[in-house]
């Protein structure tokens, strides 16, 4: 039986690496379901991820089954400090709420914060639950859940300012704080908000100094070690990456493309979204139609499809080239 388990999980790993169709891997792990007596992290492990291909396909409808089946499992299988593993995933709850089902994530969401201890042990996935819930709901500008979630945040930051996240967390919750006043519309908490979070990256990044060699692989894909496993010393790049594209969208170009240009200093490499919005920063801050060019020659992320969804304004400055 352990065998079989081990052996999908390695196939698993091989069809995320593949970045094989979701519906592979909804197949692989529903049939493990129905072969195997799976202990409770890999039964957790398991729905977590056949909810996250769903959200992947925007199947909001097949999620939400797998989803309530999740939440109900929690309540009665669960350890009480591990209830935000449900609810940790801003994907899930994007394709959730878009799909009509908005009220069922909130709920599964405060019973969580209102069932689960605020111990060290579920610190980190607590954080990613907060952060998931404050994005989502931005997003769609339910502004007072979203708020709820900031407050949680904040709130989480106080707990123990050795904790060894708090430096990505801490950065985290500024650029939540920038997208929401954004959304908002209120430019001037936009403004001093970046300020500050500017100077909170620069003093991290002073820091921590040169960072060498590549993010250590983490534990499997949203089981419970993976979500709430301490993140390395390069997290900074992910909050540096994290912070430029928010100014991206907030559009404080100048501040954007500066923190691009860390990352690339750093020798950094850039997925195709944070290429786009480099690339959407450097046009709004020189409208120079050649260095664009340049890049998207060069770029073996950026297809055109990619541009087109990225950065949109992009394809008609460079029509003609692609």
């Amino acid at each position: 039986m352990q065998k079989m388990i081990d052996d999908v999980k390695k196939m698993f790993g091989k069809l995320i690496a593949e970045h094989a169709k979701p519906e592979s891997i909804i197949e692989l792990l529903v049939s493990l379901r129905v072969k195997a007596d799976l202990s409770v992290d890999d039964t957790g492990w398991v729905l977590w991820n056949i909810c996250d291909r769903y959200a992947m396909m925007r199947d909001a409808k097949s999620q939400y089954k797998y989803q309530s089946e999740f939440h109900e499992w929690s309540k009665t299988s669960l350890f009480p400090l591990r209830l935000h593993w449900v609810v940790s995933d801003e994907t899930q709850a994007l394709t959730l709420i878009e799909g009509g089902f908005l009220d069922f994530w909130w709920k599964c969401y405060e019973f969580a914060n209102i069932q689960c201890p605020l111990v060290i042990e579920n610190r980190n996935i607590r954080f990613e639950s907060h952060r998931t819930n404050a994005s989502a709901y931005t997003h769609f500008q339910e502004f007072s859940r979203a708020k709820t979630a900031l407050n949680a945040i904040e709130k989480l930051l106080s707990e123990d300012r050795t904790w060894s996240n708090r430096d990505f967390a801490a950065v985290t919750f500024k650029i939540l704080l920038v997208k929401y006043y954004s959304a908002r519309g209120e430019s001037d908490r936009v403004a001093s908000t970046g300020e500050a979070l500017q100077r909170q990256i620069n003093d991290w990044l002073g820091r921590v100094g040169d960072i060498e060699g590549a993010t250590p692989e983490r534990s499997l894909l949203g089981s419970w070690s993976q979500l709430n496993a301490d993140r390395s010393p390069t997290a900074v790049f992910i909050g540096i990456n994290n912070a430029a594209c928010a100014f991206t969208k907030a559009k404080q170009f100048s501040v954007a493309e500066r923190l691009f240009r860390v990352l690339l200093d750093k020798r950094r490499n850039l997925n195709a979204y944070g290429e786009a919005q480099y690339l959407l920063s450097c046009w709004k801050n020189r409208r120079d139609k050649d260095e664009i060019v340049d890049w998207l020659d060069r770029s073996k992320k950026l297809t055109p499809k990619a541009l087109k969804r990225f950065a949109s304004e992009l394809v008609d400055v460079v029509k003609a080239e692609l």
